[in-house]
């Protein structure tokens, strides 16, 4: 059932203005409420007036929501019905309806008509106004006003300043206390001293102060540093503007878009920064800048190695100091094993942690030494070399090879051992100091062969970039290895909330032949579910859904004064 409205609206010097809507339902409000189908701005309009039910006959049934009551065909009524044509009147508007020319069915027409009209129908109507009534309306202002007063000042007020004033008021739940002056309900994180008024509101009649919440929350840290941005928006802003008090149990927390793109819609023209102008997730917003390590091994103070980049450069990578395919890992048919064959798949080896946000790192010991085993010598292949600790390691191999050499019967099929080395001992026999010397030299030469074995040709080389350096305790250098750490350092992601997706449905992994590889999605990934937070058609995300205003990296409120607003 279509509908076609149109307001008449006569300006100045008989100029005569038509606004045309199309509704495409049965059932029209009208009124002088902004979420009325036929909005009516005149104060003889109630807020929601009147409703228009049109049936698939033609027939439109017409229900006043008001006591105002309508005129329906020049008869005031408080419902009625029109067939073919008919006439409204609510307020100062002539509303006429009738049957549409193809494809309308109604037609509607509004138009603002003559006062004499308006105050005829005003006499007709019940008594809305004290001047119609018997009431004073001085005298009832002067009750009420001292009624108030007494009820919702003088005894709250009692109360605040007289402890046992106070327990009386609240033992008593007709007489209102201070808890009259609440405006709602106190949220959970301050329900265990909601009985305490003074707690927060130190003074009474003030607003509530920053100094109040900090002296609670002295560790929460602030947004961004005053002195280097010094903006009226932070330095002037209260903890109250974005945290609302009772407002219920729900949200202590303002969730609404406008908390950050207020500032952050034209930041770049406040203050100087880095940062992009953002306004909204689904329109206006920069591409993810995931935190990345372009050198390898850099300098434990060498800040300036790791770098926000864009996704949408090209060639990125990230030095992970590994060298890991997750093509060959991630293969259908699987991957030998010493165990057999293994069919991997990703949650193997990434697993979230408790809170279900982030991943937990990857521990060689329990996700990849099951495969990539430290055995190093085929005598005791049980015994595991230490991982990610290369002087350890050396002692190790001196320690077990000069502990065999002493004890014989030792037989090696890489390096011919001594005659004293694979003699098997007498019991109670001790060694020459020429045999011992003989024995330790070679063990000595083995360690060492043995190390470089591991290290640079067999073991570590594996999976790390294994480099010479002559300058290093154990003779080799092996980058540190980059694979948790956490990519974007100024938003959360929780993992726990995707566990529906696969994780194929974001991260390319099966084909991916180098660690370097930045396996990310972009923003058109995320905007496939997601959009601003004033959006209908996806789920509607606000930037507090994956950002924190209470940056970990910066200071803590209770540090500095100019971050408390007084």
């Amino acid at each position: 059932m279509q509908t076609r409205v149109r307001h008449i609206v006569h300006k100045r010097k008989g100029t005569v203005v038509q606004n045309e809507q199309l509704f495409d339902k049965s059932v029209i409000t009208i009124g002088r409420s902004t979420d009325q189908d036929i909005f009516l701005s005149d104060l003889g309009v109630a807020y929601r007036h009147a409703r228009l039910t049109i049936s698939a006959n033609g027939q439109v049934g017409v229900s006043s929501l008001s006591n105002a009551g309508i005129y329906v065909n020049g008869r005031f009524a408080q419902s009625g019905s029109l067939k073919g044509r008919g006439e409204i009147l609510i307020g100062p508007y002539k509303i006429l309806i009738e049957q549409g020319d193809a494809p309308v069915d109604i037609d509607i027409v509004i138009e603002q008509v003559a006062e004499d009209i308006v105050e005829v129908q005003s006499e007709n109507m019940p008594a809305l106004t004290l001047d119609q009534t018997w009431l004073s309306r001085r005298r009832g202002a002067w009750v009420g006003f001292f009624l108030v007063l007494i009820l919702f000042l003088g005894l709250p007020l009692a109360g605040f300043f007289n402890a046992d004033t106070g327990e009386v008021l609240r033992a008593i739940p007709v007489l209102p206390g201070d808890g009259a002056w609440e405006s709602g309900e106190i949220s959970a994180p301050h329900r265990h001293f909601a009985d305490d008024c003074n707690v927060c509101h130190v003074r009474p009649f003030e607003k509530v102060r920053d100094t109040a919440c900090v002296a609670c929350h002295k560790s929460t840290t602030a947004h961004a540093d005053p002195e280097l941005f010094d903006m009226q928006e932070l330095t002037g802003t209260r903890c109250a503007t974005c945290h609302k008090e009772h407002s219920g149990t729900a949200f202590l927390t303002r969730q609404d878009q406008e908390l950050c793109s207020d500032c952050h819609r034209q930041l770049r023209q406040k203050v100087d920064t880095r940062l992009a102008n953002v306004e909204d997730f689904g329109e206006r917003h920069v591409e993810f800048r995931p935190l990345l390590l372009t050198r390898l091994n850099p300098a434990r103070d060498d800040k300036a190695a790791w770098q926000r980049i864009g996704l949408e450069e090209q060639n990125l990578k990230h030095e992970t100091g590994m060298l890991f395919p997750h093509d060959v890992h991630l293969e259908t048919n699987g991957v030998e094993s010493p165990t057999g064959n293994r069919v991997l798949e990703c949650n193997d080896c990434h697993q979230t942690d408790a809170g279900g946000n982030y991943m937990l790192p990857i521990r060689m010991e329990i996700h990849c030494q099951e495969c990539h085993r430290l055995d190093f010598d085929q005598n005791t292949p049980d015994r595991q070399l230490p991982h990610a600790d290369l002087k350890t390691l050396s002692s190790m191999l001196n320690e077990y090879y000069a502990y065999v050499a002493l004890q014989g019967n030792y037989q090696d099929a890489d390096i011919p051992a001594p005659d004293i080395v694979r003699m098997r001992r007498i019991p109670g026999k001790e060694l020459t100091p020429k045999q011992t010397r003989t024995a330790l030299a070679w063990a000595q030469e083995k360690a060492a062969n043995v190390k470089e074995e591991v290290i640079e040709f067999r073991s570590c080389n594996t999976c790390h970039k294994v480099l010479r350096d002559p300058a290093a305790e154990s003779g080799w250098n092996l980058p540190d290895v980059h694979t948790s750490q956490r990519w974007f350092t100024k938003g959360d992601f929780d993992h726990k909330a995707h566990r529906s997706s696969k994780c194929e449905d974001c991260h390319d992994a099966r084909e991916s032949k180098s660690s370097e590889e930045v396996l990310l999605p972009g923003i058109d990934v995320c905007r496939d579910c997601h959009t601003g937070g004033n959006s209908n058609d996806k789920l509607a995300s606000n930037c507090i859904m994956c950002h924190q205003f209470h940056l970990p990296d910066n200071l803590l409120l209770g540090d500095r004064e100019k971050v408390v607003h007084p």
